[in-house]
């Protein structure tokens, strides 16, 4: 007859390599579900980058497609021919102004009262004394001898 301990040492020794073969399995499991937490915010974050990426390229895709809009209308068309091409309408009268070297206060003086120069612009026959932009404008509105006398000095 076998001994009473006999039978209970197998049994704990059998419940023994049980529990070592589950505790083996737990820490597989546990690591395979780490390596899958890890690697799922991963693709979380490359998710996110791309998703912000994807809204940026669409915000430009927007903003070229108004700017094509605004580079078929008329107006955009015309302020670009002037601007870049020097062009101009039917009619219309070019103004360019440049700045000058400054002229003494005597000078100016001597020159006004000329007959042949009511602005009093010319100085030795050569120089044009400059006419501030908002000045000329002012003679464009509203003093056209003056802004066409302006304009033969140019």
């Amino acid at each position: 007859m076998p001994s009473p301990r006999g039978p209970l040492v197998q049994r704990l020794i059998r419940w023994r390599l049980l529990l070592v073969v589950n505790i083996l399995v737990i820490a597989f499991l546990g690591v395979a579900l780490s390596r899958e937490v890890v690697r799922s915010r991963a693709i979380g974050a490359e998710i996110e980058a791309l998703q912000a990426q994807a809204d940026s390229v669409v915000t430009r895709n927007i903003d070229l497609s108004e700017l094509r809009t605004a580079m078929q209308t008329e107006s955009y068309i015309e302020r670009e021919a002037r601007l870049k091409l020097g062009m101009k309408k039917p009619g219309e009268t070019v103004l360019v102004v440049q700045e000058g070297e400054p002229v003494s206060a005597e000078v100016l003086a001597d020159t006004q009262g000329d007959a042949s120069d009511p602005l009093g612009l010319v100085i030795d026959n050569q120089t044009v004394e400059p006419v501030a932009n908002p000045t000329r404008w002012w003679y464009y509105f509203f003093d056209k001898q003056a802004f066409n006398a302006l304009a033969a000095y140019d």
